[in-house]
């Protein structure tokens, strides 16, 4: 029985902060009956075990220069690169790749990479402007900006409207200092579409 609580004990990591008892209570002639086991809770082995909570121990090699803040920025940094891979398979769908080339799964990588450098980089501004959003609610709340193409006849000029913005998406797009995508005017001025052959 002594052995069962210990194993619990253990399985929870409390075996150290605990001290064990078992007794017989009522025991039959024979030796067997209940036994009660009594769990002593040891204050001290638990302040001692507690102290330090909320700590982590980083070792690096001796021959590694640097000092403590570079190398707990350099491990945050990792810990950044892994999320961030994280992303590319999960919420860019880096996998699964269904090209079969070289050239075609370098592409699919590298548009991978760059949609999260775009996310990134809409984070930091986000950040920066004291805009309460999040990169992909930033995202979901654009959704409805579209950039329209009309054309009347094949060989005409297009004529190039922005939707238009509601008020959120106005702020969105000031506090990431681009205003011009509220103009249809800034935007037709800036698009130069590629010459059909």
């Amino acid at each position: 029985m002594h052995v069962e609580v210990a194993h619990k004990l253990a399985s929870l990591s409390l075996l150290s902060v605990y001290d064990v008892e078992i007794s017989d209570v009522d025991a039959d002639a024979d030796g067997t009956g209940p036994l009660q086991v009594r769990l002593r809770f040891d204050e001290g082995a638990w302040k001692r075990r507690r102290r330090f909570d909320g700590f982590v121990l980083l070792v690096a090699p001796p021959q590694m220069s640097g000092s403590a803040r570079e190398l707990v920025q350099l491990y945050r940094a990792k810990d950044a690169v892994e999320k961030d891979f994280q992303t590319i398979k999960t919420d860019l769908k880096l996998r699964p790749v269904f090209h079969h080339t070289d050239p075609k799964v370098r592409a699919h990588v590298t548009l991978c990479m760059l949609a999260l450098l775009l996310e990134r980089t809409l984070e930091d501004r986000l950040r920066r402007s004291k805009h309460a959003i999040t990169a992909p609610a930033c995202i979901e709340e654009l959704a409805s900006a579209h950039l329209n193409i009309l054309q009347t006849r094949a060989e005409s000029d297009p004529t190039y409207v922005v939707t238009e913005a509601n008020e959120k998406q106005r702020a969105i797009l000031r506090s990431l200092r681009m205003p011009d995508l509220i103009s249809t005017e800034e935007v037709a001025d800036r698009v130069h579409p590629r010459p059909t052959s």
